[in-house]
């Protein structure tokens, strides 16, 4: 059995994958296609090693062995190395042979990722079997995580919320900024030279749209939304949902690591704010958001 764990950067897949890492029965591989650096904590922070250790080992031997000539930062197949790859819809055969690969380490393997997005039906190829689990968080806690930096690091640059909605930068917003220009380029969007909150909205949109197209027509019955909320709140019953999903009981150990270690929800910066409603029907994204279980930027649709 292979478990993919998809979702947009800053959703909560590591404290997913963090909590996966538990059950002795299932291998968690982290983020196989991101970039080679060390990850202590991965994106949650819940843990103290690093996360793509084991990912990266064998992605180095796999290398080695099978694609002597591909150049192992060419494994990073999107952001931060490509962003623009992210969009596309294949792998080439080095991203493919490499996931076949883990899924072959153990009878039931589990790959988070932030990168498949677009790539769902290639994962159906790989595996004619394979399950999607697709974690989803409200467009604005995405957002404001993102510009606020890991950790909350880059909070003080948003004093007011005038300079939250109002900021324009040539930061990376962990490859929203590279994502968005490509997205208003085909005319996903009618706009120009957006502030940067709005960037991130229109790549939550995005990978919204192809991840949840491409598991409910590709994979059926084997695609599965949760909420990055859910989690936070009800972290046994969300389990226990991914775990019924999977046809397995919740093993005790990944239940009891989760009560210890997932916190609630954070409260959204500027929540109230009409700015994120303004932004939502300027993007055209209301629609994808209620579809996602959100009616924070604006009224429920008819």
């Amino acid at each position: 059995m292979s478990l993919f764990i998809q979702g947009m950067r800053r959703s909560g897949t590591t404290i997913l994958h963090d909590a996966l890492l538990e059950d002795p029965k299932l291998r968690c591989f982290y983020e196989p296609l991101r970039e080679q650096d060390v990850s202590v904590g991965g994106g949650s922070g819940a843990r103290t090693t690093d996360a793509f250790a084991e990912s990266r080992a064998l992605r180095e031997q796999f290398q080695r062995v099978r694609y002597p000539d591909v150049p192992i930062d060419e494994f990073n197949w999107g952001g931060p190395r490509d962003p623009d790859l992210e969009l596309a819809e294949d792998l080439p055969a080095h991203c493919r042979d490499f996931l076949a690969f883990l899924i072959e380490q153990a009878r039931q393997v589990a790959i988070k990722e932030t990168r498949l997005h677009h790539k769902v039906p290639v994962l159906a190829e790989i595996d004619p079997e394979a399950r999607l689990v697709h974690l989803v968080r409200d467009p604005r806690a995405v957002t404001a995580s993102i510009m606020y930096g890991r950790r909350g690091r880059e909070a003080d640059r948003f004093p007011t919320a005038d300079a939250f909605f109002e900021a324009r930068s040539d930061r990376n917003l962990w490859s929203s900024r590279r994502i968005s220009e490509l997205l208003i380029e085909k005319g996903v969007a009618d706009v120009s030279d957006p502030p940067d909150f709005m960037r991130v909205l229109l790549v939550w949109k995005a990978t919204f749209a192809a991840t949840k197209s491409g598991g409910e027509t590709t994979l059926d019955d084997r695609y599965l939304r949760l909420r990055h909320e859910d989690l936070s709140m009800e972290p046994v019953a969300t389990l226990g949902r991914l775990y019924e999903f999977i046809g397995r009981p919740l093993p005790a150990a990944v239940s009891a690591w989760a009560i210890e270690n997932i916190r609630g929800p954070r409260s959204i910066p500027f929540e109230d704010d009409p700015r994120w409603a303004q932004a939502a029907e300027r993007l055209g994204m209301r629609e994808a958001a209620h579809e996602a279980g959100y009616t924070g930027l604006g009224a429920t649709l008819a």
